[in-house]
């Protein structure tokens, strides 16, 4: 943007004054909107899983319990995804604890395989989820620590049981197990992926299955919103693996496809070492190419699915910002200015813009 003359008096009015108070106020209007959207949805919540399942009041969880889930799941996906925080935010009100109830246990499941001591726990823990989830009932393992820490349920599982119902749909099912089975694949690896489309594949489950079961739980089933979820859910876990790349590395954990890496001369052991190459920009530039085709194809289809739906894809501002940003810096992955994706406040007021404007 040009930079205003030097014989124009900077008035209340600037262009960088407006920006200033358009941000100020976002951050007020979205802490509001925080305070606000959980107590009213909550007690449709609690109601709604009562009758459904036909339970009395006292062995229902009440709404301090329930309160108390969704707050954990609220922090879970405010410290583990940032930007995915900020976009639920800015759902419509009743969908907004159902939503966070939901990406936190995309949070939870992804950050298992990198907070691991080894391949085995990462494992364990995984299947741990996968049983869980096969049927969101109590389990008896008073061992478990995270279980003891909730009084006998993960926090997470209480949301989701309230969220979805006691007896979640088979295509609720099918989409939690993706997302789990997506990450237990990944924890057994033995290597890098064999090429892009793998990665493509673990996006598609491991993200894209969260996306169209936020929608489902939320009442909204669009085979357009469900196809554009598709995409985005791909440009989103493509977009978090390159973003990933230097901690990846760090672990010992590399998400260059192996032919890409094969064609252009680059190792693992170069990644681990957090060698900048060209031939490493080339191969973060293929994944990034597919990261934004992805993203193009669920923007061009924001004119067929439902309004109701379209907040639900603002997390495509995020990953169009850092694709963006990728390419500023000639694809160079190993950035970590560029995945820190920029100023918080920055990133805060180009989703709350989004918002506003009904676009993604």
């Amino acid at each position: 943007m040009d930079q205003p003359s030097d014989s124009v008096p900077r008035s209340p009015h600037t262009p960088a004054r407006r920006i200033h108070s358009f941000m100020t106020m976002t951050l007020m209007t979205t802490s509001r909107h925080r305070a606000s959207s959980i107590k009213p949805a909550l007690t449709a919540i609690t109601a709604r899983a009562r009758s459904s399942s036909g339970t009395s009041a006292s062995s229902s969880p009440d709404v301090s319990e329930l309160r108390a889930a969704f707050r954990h799941c609220v922090e879970v996906v405010r410290l583990r995804d940032y930007e995915a925080y900020l976009c639920t935010l800015h759902l419509p009100k009743p969908f907004v604890p159902i939503a966070f109830a939901v990406r936190a246990l995309n949070a939870e499941s992804g950050s298992v395989v990198g907070s691991a001591d080894s391949v085995d726990a990462a494992r364990m823990r995984l299947m741990w989820w996968r049983r869980a989830i096969d049927g969101l009932t109590r389990l008896d393992d008073d061992d478990d620590e995270e279980e003891a820490r909730a009084g006998g349920q993960h926090p997470v599982l209480v949301a989701l049981r309230a969220a979805l119902g006691n007896a979640p749909s088979a295509r609720a099912k099918t989409w939690m197990k993706r997302m789990i089975d997506a990450r237990i694949t990944d924890a057994s690896a033995s290597g890098p992926p064999g090429s892009v489309m793998e990665l493509e594949r673990y996006a598609s489950d491991a993200h894209g299955s969260a996306l169209t079961l936020a929608l489902d739980a939320c009442g909204i089933r669009n085979a357009d919103a469900d196809h554009a979820a598709s995409h985005l859910g791909k440009a989103i876990g493509l977009s978090a693996l390159l973003r990933g790349t230097t901690a990846h590395a760090k672990q010992r954990r590399c998400y260059f496809p192996s032919d890409a890496c094969a064609r252009r001369g680059v190792s693992t052991e170069s990644v681990y070492r957090l060698e900048p190459s060209e031939g490493a920009r080339d191969v973060a530039h293929e994944v990034a190419t597919v990261a934004k085709a992805h993203l193009d194809s669920a923007r061009a289809m924001a004119e067929r699915i439902p309004s109701d739906a379209k907040p639900f894809f603002l997390q495509a501002v995020p990953v169009g910002r850092y694709l963006d940003a990728l390419e500023a810096k000639d694809f160079d992955a190993f950035d970590e200015a560029v995945a820190r994706g920029g100023p918080p406040l920055f990133t805060q007021a180009a989703v709350a813009w989004s918002a506003f404007r009904g676009t993604y």
